[in-house]
């Protein structure tokens, strides 16, 4: 690596962590967490993505490329994972049973709207219940109501259920909150990855657009704007990316890829102008 790329790397590794670092230290996870963190992430990649072909992976290269002792990786080793106590990652019964109201013609209209359910039907017709069921069966019915009707992702009505939300926003439940962002975050960084390093096929798309001069006092209409029209997008992708999905119960043999398009809105102030605003 020359020294002028790995100067860029290192501003570049200085702007990305100075939010994480930000999150982390408002929940007070220590520099001496989040470096035992690392560590294990190091040993993982190289062992995982940087071996040589047909050969185990053994402490010494690992060492090499990691910078790490090889006792030390050893003992890293015997050491529990940070994912080894994780629960399985998913959405939540809630995103669960949104995301199958958007996506499931079942439970659409003629127009392919979500359509308002009965709680409870008649003759297998359906419903609210048969879409819980289906979708989150782990989860009380009314239980899982009462929920969506606290968040305001849907409304009673004397007809049924109408779902309001185009999409799952979990404003109050922190655990959700950092698992999307560990997702998104993760899934943002892999393409830039993918096309800083050229790999195939590619490149993936990945753009941002942004302006410098923005009055101050036009701040809340770009934002709405953003939200609104960003919306409309990621239903339009939605619902062409549904279109594809196979479900899990069709070939299950068949190789199966997660895909997905994510967008994002962000403002910086002059005062935030800071060494990472200007470096």
């Amino acid at each position: 690596m020359s020294d002028r790329t790995q100067k860029a790397l290192t501003r570049a590794v200085y702007r990305v962590l100075r939010p994480m670092v930000r999150l982390l230290m408002r929940h007070g996870v220590s520099y001496r967490l989040f470096a035992d963190i690392a560590r294990h992430v190091y040993v993982d990649v190289a062992r995982d993505d940087f071996s040589l072909p047909g050969r185990k992976q053994s402490l010494s290269r690992m060492a090499v490329l990691t910078g790490i002792n090889r006792k030390d990786i050893a003992k890293l080793q015997d050491r529990p994972h940070p994912l080894s106590d994780a629960a399985e990652e998913k959405p939540t019964p809630a995103a669960r049973v949104i995301t199958g109201w958007l996506n499931d013609v079942r439970f659409h209209t003629n127009t392919g709207e979500p359509a308002e359910l009965p709680v409870e039907s008649q003759e297998d017709a359906p419903s609210f219940s048969s879409l819980v069921r289906e979708y989150s069966s782990d989860v009380p019915v009314r239980a899982l109501l009462d929920e969506l009707v606290r968040i305001r992702a849907v409304v009673r009505r004397e007809e049924g259920v109408a779902l309001m939300a185009r999409g799952y926003i979990p404003v109050e439940d922190m655990q959700e909150n950092i698992r999307i962002f560990g997702t998104a975050a993760a899934d943002l960084m892999a393409t830039m990855d993918h096309n800083i390093a050229k790999m195939d096929p590619g490149p993936f798309i990945q753009r941002t657009v942004s302006y410098q001069n923005i009055p101050v006092e036009l701040l809340e209409r770009i934002r709405q704007r953003s939200a609104r029209d960003g919306q409309a997008f990621l239903l339009q992708v939605n619902d062409w990316l549904a279109e594809y999905d196979q479900g899990p119960a069709s070939e299950p043999a068949q190789s199966r890829a997660r895909v997905g398009i994510g967008l994002y809105y962000f403002e910086q102030l002059d005062a935030d102008d800071t060494r990472e605003g200007n470096s």
